[in-house]
């Protein structure tokens, strides 16, 4: 790694990106900290990079990642939420080796990296042994991404159990966070990613969320995001035992009403809104836009890549499209297209939540998420000459709807360059490609014991069964 860069003649997107404020000048960077920014800076012994044909934005914050599921890729493209936690949480993740969490997380990061994200959270519910845990935290280290990684204690249905009560995964948790502390500087943090309440009720969320509280770390949540009739507010529930606090970053939400951003407004809660399943696996819309209005930070995440792609320019575009639908319908049938009000939702904000809004529900807002002298040189420059970039008569806008990860030419995480010139470092792409081969085939071959890639729903499946007892085509 270089320790003093100037990258000179690019545009830049420099502070709050909503603001939208790009600028011609100079990034200097010194020991991976952006130290200056202005025009014609110079400095001796700096090396000097040409970044004229760039635009330079900070680098993506993606807000919600299950990493360890890059192992799947394609494989729920057709499924409902209810479809995957069958097929994914009850069966596939029950059989994953630690390998396969390492090969998982490493070809996620390296995939998110390469997309343009240089900071993640890491939601690892597919933790069937101490270690897996240390196979997903070991590959998210080495992968170069900054971010948290966040220990799971959802309980995985497998045949052969290590961990036989929640106590024993809290426990495992703290060892963790104790004995990998030398992993746990720099660029990489450690959170607590509790079960869903609907799968074990409060009781168990209290002690689970308590461990983050002791811990003083961030806790992530997947928080009022199934539907059910009758069920209550989970967010209501939380605030009524206690157990909100600021340091909190609850994803998908897509149930809550005003009420409930309020309560997480009041606490200082976050949010996390993934458009690309919430949209496509029936979960509902995506709550970041009402989350910010209410005054509740909000950022995006890509979720699972056994769906998704790790782009964040995707991400934006359906978070965009999906509010203006959502919106636009009710104004469209009550005054029609000629007396609507303008858009409330601009591209500006949602660059804002796959940046700065994203950082700020990790706790990283000091480290990444906009281009600000003192903070980590999390950088990435997009190659704005060719057509499809041309002419920008708004460089923001214009990313935000036209750019895709072809665009994406140069990555830096903290001074260090892991993209160039259109392609990853080629040590870290093979290796990374070769093990989520591996691990592919491995899935492929073992599921075939329980009924294949897809195995057939029994009929004790349901909504007040999801959380309880192992598959029955492999108990």
């Amino acid at each position: 790694m270089t320790n003093h860069t100037i990258y000179q003649g690019a545009r830049v997107l420099v502070g709050d990106p909503r603001a939208g404020s790009f600028q011609d000048v100079d990034v200097e960077v010194v020991e991976g900290r952006i130290a200056r920014l202005g025009r014609d800076l110079e400095a001796e012994g700096a090396e000097v990079v040409d970044a004229g044909w760039a635009w330079i934005i900070p680098g993506f914050v993606d807000a919600h990642q299950h990493m360890w599921q890059a192992t799947m890729r394609g494989l729920t493209a057709d499924f409902t939420l209810a479809d995957y936690v069958w097929v994914i949480r009850r069966n596939h993740s029950g059989i994953h080796r630690a390998v396969d969490v390492y090969n998982g997380t490493l070809g996620a990061a390296v995939g998110l990296l390469d997309s343009g994200t240089t900071c993640s959270v890491d939601y690892n519910h597919c933790i069937v042994t101490p270690d897996h845990a240390d196979a997903g935290l070991e590959a998210f280290v080495e992968s170069g991404i900054r971010g948290v990684w966040c220990y799971g204690l959802y309980d995985q249905p497998a045949t052969t159990r290590t961990f036989t009560s929640v106590e024993q995964r809290i426990a495992d948790a703290h060892r963790v966070r104790d004995t990998r502390s030398s992993d746990l500087e720099d660029r990489v943090r450690f959170g607590i990613a509790p079960t869903e309440m609907s799968l074990v009720g409060i009781d168990q969320i209290a002690r689970e969320m308590r461990v983050g509280r002791d811990l003083d770390c961030l806790i992530h949540t997947h928080t009022n995001a199934r539907w059910r009739p009758g069920y209550p507010s989970e967010i209501q529930q939380l605030a009524q035992a206690g157990l909100l606090w600021s340091h909190q970053l609850h994803s998908h939400c897509n149930t809550a009403d005003t009420a409930d951003l309020a309560l997480l407004a009041e606490f200082g809660c976050k949010v996390s809104s993934t458009p690309e399943t919430e949209l496509g696996m029936g979960m509902g819309y995506p709550i970041a836009a009402a989350a910010d209005r209410a005054g509740v930070a909000a950022g995006l995440g890509t979720d699972i890549q056994s769906n998704n792609s790790p782009d964040m320019f995707t991400a934006m575009r359906l978070m965009l499209s999906g509010e203006r639908a959502r919106s636009n319908q009710k104004a469209l049938e009550e005054v029609g297209i000629y007396e609507m009000e303008g858009l409330q939702l601009k591209a500006a904000d949602v660059m804002h939540y796959a940046t700065l809004g994203g950082a700020i529900g990790l706790g990283l807002e000091s480290e990444c998420g906009s281009i600000d002298v003192g903070k980590a040189a999390d950088l990435v420059l997009i190659d704005r000459r060719g057509p499809r970039l041309n002419p920008s008569l708004d460089p923001l806008s214009t990313i935000v709807m036209n750019a895709t990860i072809a665009d994406v030419d140069t990555v830096v995480v903290g001074g260090e360059v892991v993209k160039s010139g259109g392609r990853m470092r080629a040590e870290l792409l093979e290796k990374a490609t070769r093990g989520l081969q591996e691990s592919g085939a491995y899935i492929r071959e073992q599921s075939q014991a329980y009924g294949g890639l897809v195995p057939p729903k029994p009929d004790w499946w349901g909504a007040d069964t999801a959380g309880s007892g192992a598959p029955t085509t492999r108990a």
